[in-house]
């Protein structure tokens, strides 16, 4: 029963959140995407037994593979480029705001906290990276196995709230003190004219085209590593897969392409709110919840001063912050929120730096931390 029961939520609620937020029947800031993400939240934490959690992770991971490459079909590399600069001083910012975040956490709580050194380095890996920067950081250090459960968990509970932040109100809120983001109103237009001309002929076709990329690029994943743990990888198949064929122009203008990559996203959406019981998520991690939430607050504030002193604007802010504390998997519904298409693609490579470097930053920092507090 539960089975189904997430699996109807998982694509039934999308199509609501949809009409609610084109309907204009909900504020501006609640977007689909956070419609979908809160709802997912409400309903795991107020009734976990009607919730698969092994089905949601599945339609968590389908949504994810079926929708990032129709995002991905339309994007304009030639423009994107333009937008590297930024965004990679933006990302590196953000990574030397990470590094002294978990360096002030592990200082704060060195008396606290047991091994509060591995703990600093995976939580340094975690907000470069992801997730599986802050696994192999685990295992580089030898630190205890409920330590990579506990921070997850500690992270699902900190960054969830985060996240909702950054797709609300955090756009606003920088705009107090940061420049606005430079939108160039041919580029806007062209948007807006491939939205209208929409079509019911092949309208099937985005999808199944993504379903092809989606499938070759977990066949290559499993060829190449023996299975499907490998995010990484998948990640990184699907995105260069996805825009080499965003170059045939026959592939990059089918109409339909976002909306129906949009509805998947919501359905990943949906799902991982889903997951995100934060009873059980709580349940024996406190001690690591404080040590992650004042790393990830020391890191946050940092980021936005060093960007206020460099002048980056909030939007490159925003995506730099998504790509350096969630990964690749969380750009594509941070862009929806805050409505900036535009910084999919850049976003998307930046959290793929932050996974091939937070290795080395997370283990670097450990051991740094482990000599500093022996002093």
């Amino acid at each position: 029963m539960s089975a189904t029961v997430t699996i109807l939520l998982s694509l039934l609620f999308p199509f609501l959140a949809l009409y609610l937020e084109k309907r204009k029947l909900v504020p501006s800031f609640f977007s689909a995407v956070v419609q979908c993400y809160a709802f997912g939240i409400i309903i795991g934490n107020l009734l976990p037994s009607v919730v698969n959690e092994a089905i949601a992770e599945q339609l968590a991971g389908a949504g994810m593979i079926l929708a990032l490459p129709m995002l991905l079909f339309g994007a304009n590399i030639k423009e994107n480029w333009k937008l590297a600069g930024p965004g990679l001083i933006a990302f590196v910012l953000c990574a030397v705001a990470g590094l002294i975040g978990t360096g002030i956490a592990a200082y704060f709580f060195q008396n606290g906290q047991p091994d509060g050194w591995k703990v600093a380095g995976m939580l340094t890996g975690l907000y470069t990276g992801g997730t599986p920067n802050l696994m192999a950081i685990g295992l580089a250090v030898d630190a205890p196995s409920d330590y990579v459960v506990l921070l997850q968990a500690a992270d699902i509970v900190g960054g969830g709230i985060y996240l909702l932040l950054l797709m609300t109100v955090i756009q606003r809120f920088l705009g107090l003190f940061l420049p606005s983001f430079k939108h160039e109103p041919e580029v806007e237009e062209q948007e807006e004219k491939m939205e209208e001309e929409k079509t019911t002929r092949w309208w099937l076709l985005p999808t199944l085209i993504s379903l092809l990329v989606g499938g070759a690029s977990v066949g290559i994943t499993i060829l190449l590593t023996g299975d499907m743990s490998n995010t990484t990888i998948l990640i990184l198949l699907l995105t260069t897969i996805s825009l080499a064929l965003s170059f045939i122009p026959q592939v990059s203008k089918l109409p339909g392409s976002y909306q129906q990559g949009e509805y998947f996203l919501l359905i990943f959406c949906v799902a991982l709110g889903l997951m995100a019981n934060f009873q059980k998520l709580l349940a024996g991690g406190l001690p690591l919840l404080a040590f992650s939430l004042v790393a990830l607050i020391c890191t946050i504030v940092l980021h936005w001063i060093l960007s206020w002193l460099f002048k980056v604007d909030r939007d490159t802010v925003i995506i730099s912050s998504a790509a350096a504390l969630y990964g690749p998997v969380f750009i594509a519904q941070v862009t929806t929120a805050i409505h900036n298409r535009r910084l999919l693609a850049p976003g998307i490579a930046l959290s793929l730096l932050g996974l091939a470097v937070g290795n080395y930053l997370g283990t670097g920092v450990a051991y740094l931390a482990r000599w500093l507090l022996m002093q």
